[in-house]
């Protein structure tokens, strides 16, 4: 997959932070923004580009997460979910059990704070999450973990430096 010898670089073109600016009145009614992936490959260096995408705009098996927003703490985040499926789909690789495990472990130098119906101060954003349709930012109907969307970058770039 990649030369023996070097490690994977992320070069992201275009300033991720600017997701969570200038949403359209359609994205503050959901409370989240679509945003669409692209990627290509060079030796060890991975290019990726994104966009903003409506529900309709976006490509049929398209690399797709949410940037949502979190009324209460008046910022957007991304999900564990999500994140895990963009690297996944930024390498180029299915993750085994034990590879999302180690992520996850990396993950949380990024201070992640878990989204549960039974915590008060989470319940809210808990159900606006369980309730997004397709492309859905988790798995299953449990306690998930949410960064902030503006760490996102920097994740991303320090986990695939470790492939």
């Amino acid at each position: 997959m990649y030369p023996s010898n070097s490690k994977a670089v992320l070069k992201i073109e275009g300033d991720l932070d600017k997701m969570s600016d200038d949403w359209t009145e359609e994205e503050w009614e959901a409370s989240r923004r679509l945003v669409q992936f692209t990627r290509k490959q060079n030796g060890s260096v991975i290019h990726t580009s994104f966009q903003p995408v409506t529900l309709e705009e976006r490509a049929a098996n398209s690399i797709c997460i949410s940037c949502i927003w979190w009324e209460e703490k008046q910022e957007c985040f991304v999900t564990s979910v999500d994140t895990i499926y963009l690297l996944e789909s930024l390498v180029g690789v299915r993750f085994t059990v034990e590879e999302k495990n180690r992520i996850r472990r990396n993950l949380e130098g990024f201070r992640p704070a878990t989204v549960s119906k039974a915590k008060q101060d989470s319940e809210e954003f808990f159900k606006i999450i369980m309730g997004f349709p397709n492309p859905k930012p988790r798995n299953i109907e449990k306690d998930v973990k949410v960064f902030p969307w503006r760490i996102l970058a920097h994740a991303l770039k320090k986990i695939i430096g470790k492939y």
